[in-house]
């Protein structure tokens, strides 16, 4: 049977747009809203880049105009501005609602939208800038969930900086990791993880004999 063990990366935020997503449903009702902008611009984000991210490639993944566009926002650099601001509110609520395993923390490193967004970081100060509060974020919340498990200050920060260092190396490529590769770094973590907890509990004293 598993040990829960605080989880030190918190996943990423769960959202309905994952790559791929069909908005025509929701276009043709008449439900389009400024969120489905930015879930159509992290998928086109997460699938081509930010060459892919254009008000012409937006308007066809949602099947409206750019006087459509032009109605939301003033410029693209505003939707990219606003998209940021709406990805790091999500990674905020994901991190604020986060518990238990250990293992959950994979999911970031694997999602190709916040891969995505951490390559964008490395040409745009703004993209860069959001990445480091939410990643200041993480470790701030996953020292927390060890401390409060017993971990002592010290050897928590290390466990949260060494948790970060295999999402962002799984995030970038990480020297040529495969899934098995980064599958192994992270089951390693984890057994790091729950021998400082398990180390961080108080041995329970002897039971007394009778007389």
């Amino acid at each position: 049977m598993s040990q829960t063990v605080p989880c030190a990366i918190p996943v990423g935020s769960i959202r309905r747009g994952t790559v791929g997503w069909d908005y025509s449903n929701e276009h043709r009702s008449g439900k389009l809203n400024r969120n489905n902008y930015f879930e159509a611009g992290l998928d086109l984000l997460a699938e081509g880049g930010i060459p892919a991210q254009t008000i012409a490639h937006l308007c066809e993944r949602l099947g409206i105009t750019k006087g459509s566009f032009y109605h939301h926002f003033t410029s693209l650099n505003d939707f990219r501005q606003q998209l940021l601001a709406f990805w790091e509110a999500g990674q905020e609520a994901a991190l604020g609602a986060t518990s238990g395993d250990a293992a959950e923390w994979v999911a970031p490193a694997t999602s190709p939208i916040d891969a995505a967004v951490r390559a964008w970081g490395q040409s745009d100060e703004a993209a860069a800038a959001a990445q480091g509060r939410v990643d200041a974020l993480r470790l701030k919340v996953a020292s927390k969930e060890l401390r409060a498990a017993g971990v002592a200050a010290d050897r928590a920060r290390s466990l949260a900086n060494l948790g970060l260092a295999i999402l962002i190396g799984a995030q970038t490529g990480g020297a040529g990791w495969d899934r098995k590769t980064r599958r192994g770094l992270v089951e390693e973590y984890q057994r790091a993880v729950a021998a400082a907890v398990v180390e961080a509990k108080p041995a329970k004293p002897a039971a007394r004999r009778k007389a």
